[in-house]
């Protein structure tokens, strides 16, 4: 591929901590570049507790698992967004009730989320936020969950950096859960991260995350190091991954960052064509962080859609389809309001290459490969 859908920035400052990290000979977890980005992502996205894990799915989980989700509960889960989000509610037994999203942003329809809230009675709600545009509704929802007493898991796994008014995103759930995958906004290779301002709530994540080992300190007796009181998961993240994390977080505002969000601005200047619109809107006092910058055919079918994404990787340029709908994975026992926006956002929707180093040429050579399928379908 030439022209690929992210890629990672990394620079000496990675290089530097990783080396230390090996100069020390301490690979596993609780490192100390790790210890470091954990406190400086808490500061980044205004949580008082940061947990480093070993991927965003590790982060869904222990989540759930800490906020006593289990068999039989109901989780209400966005049709359109990762299988993990899926993946993991099954994980717990839990029942997941998938709700549709509003047109603007992607994220969950408040009035449709209101209805499925009346209706199953749910004990946690994930509110994704797809892209790395905050979601409409994000307030509404939240304050309806308030006064239900129902938990918001607040997945800003594609978002970090984006803000709604004066918030910034990933601070507004009770539970924050971001991805670092190699490919998001920070990139370590695999890993998440777990950020809320209830103590209590962190300590249980956190004790489900090592293992359900309460006594793994330095400060504790050796003999009693090995003890679990009840199941729990290998999930921190290893000294090697936080050493990358550190140099990234370190690099995000005013490098990583304001690339991202020149490349998102570039897309919007020089894509015109009539046909095509951007699937999300930046709406008044949201900012966006165009995690990935993706486009909607108007009036194409699906099977031309496909046709042009085959034909633009053929040619080097990375595309992505849309998220398939999470209603149509095989093998989920869940329950699902009625749903239509999100079938239609994946099939006619493209994601285009959005790494931060794409250059104003590159988006234009974009635009015009593009342009030139479409003229096929007049």
């Amino acid at each position: 591929m030439k022209l690929l859908l992210n890629t990672p920035s990394v620079s000496s400052l990675e290089r530097k901590y990783v080396n230390e990290a090996i100069n020390q000979n301490w690979l596993s977890i609780n490192g100390k570049n790790t210890k470091i980005f954990e406190k400086k992502f808490g500061i980044l996205v205004n949580r008082k507790f940061t947990l480093a894990v070993q991927s965003g799915t590790a982060a869904l989980h222990a989540t759930l698992k800490g906020l006593g989700i289990k068999k039989n509960d109901n989780v209400i889960v966005p049709d359109y967004t990762c299988v993990s989000n899926l993946s993991v509610v099954s994980q717990c037994q839990a029942k997941a009730i998938l709700v549709d999203l509003e047109r603007d942003t992607l994220g969950l329809d408040y009035e449709k989320t209101k209805s499925a809230i009346l209706k199953y009675k749910p004990k946690a709600l994930q509110l994704v936020h797809v892209y790395g545009f905050p979601a409409r509704d994000t307030i509404k929802i939240i304050n309806l969950c308030k006064k239900k007493k129902i938990l918001v898991i607040e997945d800003a796994s594609e978002s970090l950096g984006a803000e709604l008014g004066k918030k910034k995103i990933g601070s507004l759930g009770d539970v924050s859960i971001f991805s670092v995958r190699s490919e998001k906004m920070i990139g370590v290779g695999e890993g998440g991260v777990i950020a809320t301002n209830n103590r209590k709530i962190y300590e249980k994540i956190k004790l489900i995350a090592s293992r359900n080992s309460p006594y793994r300190s330095n400060k504790d007796p050796y003999w009693k190091k090995y003890y679990t009181s009840g199941e729990g998961y290998n999930y921190l993240m290893p000294h090697l991954l936080g050493s990358v994390a550190r140099g990234q977080i370190e690099r995000f505002k005013k490098k990583i960052l304001v690339k991202k969000i020149k490349v998102g601005k570039l897309y919007r200047k020089i894509f015109k064509e009539d046909k095509i619109t951007f699937t999300q809107k930046i709406l008044p006092n949201h900012k966006p962080v165009f995690w990935l910058n993706s486009i909607y055919f108007n009036s194409l079918t699906s099977k031309q859609v496909q046709k042009i994404g085959e034909e633009l990787m053929k040619i080097g340029i990375e595309v992505r389809s849309g998220f398939w709908p999470l209603h149509t994975m095989p093998n989920f026992l869940l329950k699902k309001t009625k749903i239509k926006e999100s079938i239609k956002i994946f099939k006619k929707t493209l994601v285009l290459p959005s790494s931060y180093n794409l250059s104003e040429k590159n988006i234009k050579f974009i635009y015009k490969k593009i342009t030139d399928l479409l003229n096929k379908y007049k």
